[in-house]
């Protein structure tokens, strides 16, 4: 390499160092500390038009945290429903860091429940951060802890199953399941069961509300192959599975 290009070389490294850097702390930031301003920020005042809709409801996975493009799922599934004529449009509701406090309070949102009784499709993701419990979950962790989350939490999950219901009928909802991102940790093994317990209760909370529940704890078995930099929030290729697991489901809902 000619002498001239090493300053440049190593200014570029340092550069793409800080800037990686930075975003892994970003990103774990949002999950340990989101910024109040953003989990009681109010949807957008303006509600979506009357018309057979897809809304999405929930924390940072339906905002897109994680993905290249800060997308994720939503604009995949939602780009199809257009495609195939079954919505007209769709709109992000996701709150990063909202826990399920946090969406039972934007679900009395005047705008808010007036775009869910207008929607045809409606996706939830919520529990996460209730159960991840900004980090302190796996700082302290005992079983016993977990399942006195999973005791507490439960109930505010039928809470807002029952909440959305009401607001839409006819609707077709789904609550994508939690996953386990710690497989890897030393109570990876422990936290699996606590996440199958909770999604085990999810599935019988939508027998009871007719909310179909979308399986995602199999799309993450090995952290660095399905996980973002961040090792919490799903990479493109793990969204991208996710968003037709989702399709899958719907259009087996709507032909039903």
């Amino acid at each position: 390499m000619k002498k001239w290009m090493w300053p440049l070389f190593l200014t570029l490294s340092l550069a793409l160092t800080v800037l990686f850097g930075y975003g892994l702390a970003s990103a774990y930031m949002d999950v340990t500390s989101p910024p109040q301003a953003e989990i009681l920020a109010k949807s957008e005042k303006v509600p979506v038009t009357p018309g057979d809709t897809y809304i999405a409801l929930g924390d940072s996975l339906t905002r897109g945290v994680g993905s290249s493009k800060g997308e994720g799922f939503v604009p995949l599934v939602g780009s199809e429903l257009k495609e195939n004529n079954t919505v007209e449009r769709f709109q992000n509701l996701g709150v990063r860091g909202a826990r399920i406090e946090d969406l039972l309070v934007q679900l009395e949102q005047k705008e808010v429940r007036r775009s869910l009784k207008d929607a045809k499709i409606i996706t939830i993701t919520i529990g996460g951060n209730n159960l991840f419990n900004s980090g302190e979950t796996l700082k302290k962790y005992s079983e016993e802890t977990a399942l006195g989350i999973l005791e507490t939490e439960i109930p505010n999950l039928e809470k807002t199953f029952k909440n959305i219901r009401e607001s839409n009928p006819n609707s077709v909802i789904l609550y994508m399941g939690l996953y386990n991102p710690f497989k890897q940790s030393p109570n990876g093994d422990s936290f699996d069961s606590i996440i199958q317990k909770w999604n085990e209760s999810a599935r019988t909370l939508g027998l009871k509300y007719s909310v179909q529940i979308v399986d995602t704890f199999n799309l993450v078995t090995d952290a660095k192959r399905d996980l973002s930099s961040d090792i919490f929030h799903p990479n493109d290729a793990t969204y991208k599975q996710i968003a037709e697991s989702m399709s899958i489901v719907i259009e087996k809902s709507i032909v039903q």
